[in-house]
């Protein structure tokens, strides 16, 4: 098995990118909805156990979704630092 090129490299990171950046809005979406359902769960149903529980969830996804973006931004570096080394 040869090693890749750096363009093949490059291509790849490239991929695994537009993946990351697909889970990231993924990830955004989702802690709207949880905002939303924590809201009407607190404030219209009165149900604060429910919406303790739903904040919860609403951290660890928030938590998820940074050290996701920091991942993002630091492949990013590093897959232009391979491509501009090529140069």
């Amino acid at each position: 098995m040869s090693t890749p090129t750096t363009e093949e490299v490059v291509k790849e990171m490239t991929g695994h990118i537009s993946q990351f950046k697909e889970m990231s809005h993924r990830a955004k979406l989702r802690i709207e909805k949880l905002a939303q359902l924590s809201l009407v769960i607190e404030d219209d149903l009165k149900q604060k156990e429910y919406a303790d529980r739903v904040s919860e969830l609403f951290g660890i996804a928030a938590s998820f979704e940074e050290k996701l973006d920091s991942l993002i931004h630091d492949y990013e570096i590093e897959r232009n630092r391979i491509q501009n080394e090529e140069l």
